[in-house]
């Protein structure tokens, strides 16, 4: 990450606070992750070739602010956990 990216976090923790920018980061994480493993694999992108962070971060973000709270928590949290989490 680019300091780019380190302010745009920086401006959205001010804005949504804790809880809410740790749900943005690790879906900005999750979905970077799987997108660049589909373009890796399409070979759309090569490895030594350079993805930008910045619009899994605005993805995130928009999914976080259209989609309730708790919703992208259970989810984030049956994805990390591979399924162990119980309620």
């Amino acid at each position: 990450m680019g300091f780019g990216d380190v302010k745009l976090m920086g401006a959205l923790g001010l804005y949504f606070g804790l809880s809410n920018i740790i749900v943005i980061t690790l879906l900005s994480f999750l979905i970077g992750a799987i997108l660049s493993i589909v373009l890796l694999a399409t070979k759309i992108k090569k490895m030594d070739e350079y993805i930008p962070f910045g619009p899994f971060i605005v993805l995130g973000t928009f999914i976080s602010i259209y989609v309730p709270f708790e919703i992208v928590k259970n989810i984030l949290l049956q994805v990390f956990t591979l399924g162990l989490y119980a309620k």
